[in-house]
Formats: structure tokens, sequence, C-alpha cells
């Protein structure tokens, strides 16, 4: 399948994570702990879930990334999977769906705000859903919410990529807003890349 986001690099993931603990603390990146990771892998075209144990096993495509693509990851995924590597993940591209949308627009919003509104989609449940089915061993019905939140986020990133907008809603949620969304990945993910991922060796 022809990846329709870049012609140049094909390893590009789409990820989301679970946790569960205190994410209302100073010190959440320390304190979390790491329940499941969902994935979207353009180069193979699918989706996997991994679990704590299955992390190393993830850690061998993230040594091949050339990017990563989540909403809110750059402030709350990627630090949290991080500490479970030596592999360095802040030397690869990121492209954060909201990092991105607050520099255009200086607004903070939800997945649902703009999935919602530019796709009609949204999401199946909440964080602390999540946090409800792993306390009860429900590992499953875990594993299909955080795939939900990743196709979620793979339809939001490829629409913002090739059509070059996205729609949102205002706060009072009467409105569906729309702006400029023009990136071109062939030049975002080497403007983006710091390689130092031998810093795992």
């Amino acid at each position: 399948m022809a990846n329709p986001v870049s012609k140049e690099y094909q390893n590009i993931l789409v990820f989301d994570i679970e946790t569960i603990g205190n994410i209302a603390s100073p010190n959440f990146v320390e304190e979390m702990q790491i329940t499941v990771v969902g994935v979207y892998h353009y180069d193979t075209d699918e989706y996997k879930v991994y679990f704590e144990q299955d992390l190393p096993e993830l850690e061998k495509r993230l040594m091949e990334a050339d990017l990563l693509v989540g909403f809110n990851n750059d402030h709350f995924d990627t630090p949290i999977l991080n500490k479970y590597y030596k592999l360095d993940l802040w030397s690869i591209a990121s492209f954060d769906i909201l990092k991105e949308f607050r520099s255009i627009t200086g607004r903070r919003v939800g997945l649902n705000s703009i999935a919602g509104a530019t796709l009609g989609m949204y999401k199946s449940g909440s964080g602390a859903d999540a946090m409800t089915l792993f306390t009860d061993g429900k590992l499953d019905e875990l594993a299909k919410y955080c795939l939900d939140d990743v196709k979620l986020t793979k339809e939001v990133f490829e629409y913002a990529i090739l059509k070059k907008h996205l729609n949102y809603t205002s706060k009072d949620g009467w409105l569906r807003l729309k702006i400029p969304f023009e990136y071109n990945l062939d030049t975002f993910i080497p403007e983006h890349t710091t390689k130092s991922q031998s810093a795992f060796i």
C-alpha cells in the first residue's frame, strides 16, 4: 500500500498510550505506568497492540521510525514511553497534532473537538475508562479502546496532511471553525530529526 502522507518516508508510526496512576500529579511522567501502547505502522499498514511485556518488540520498530504521530504526545505519551527505553525517543521527529494546532490557533482543544468537526468521528471512551478496564482485567477491551484512539488520530492526521486544513468546534460547541494546516512531511521530518539514537548503545 502506498503511503499517502509522504513520498520519501515510510516508517511513520501513529501511536497512543494508556496508563495507570495519578495523572493529576505534577510528577505524572515518573508516576504513570503504561498499560498498553497502540500503534499504526505505515510501512506495513497494520495496527498493533503492545502490552508492557511487548515493549522490547516495539523498541525495535521505534529504532527504525522516521516520524512519531500523536495527539498531545509531546506532553504525555512520548515522555512516559521514553522512560521505558534506552533509545531516546526525542531524537525521532514528532508530529503532535495538538501542539501544531496550538501553534496556529493559540488554543487547546480535545481530540473530539477536531475529529468531530472534521470527520464526524469521536473517541469511544476516556482515559479514566481505560484505567478501569485495566484494573478490571479487561485487556481485550482496553486494547480495542486504545486502537480506536489510534485510528481516530490517524484519520485526523491524514485529513490534515492531505486536505491542508482542520475543523474544530468553538468552546461552547455551537460553531464549527476552520484553520489552515499546511505541512509537507518530506521537509518536516528531516527538520525535526536529531538522530541521536546512538545514545541507546
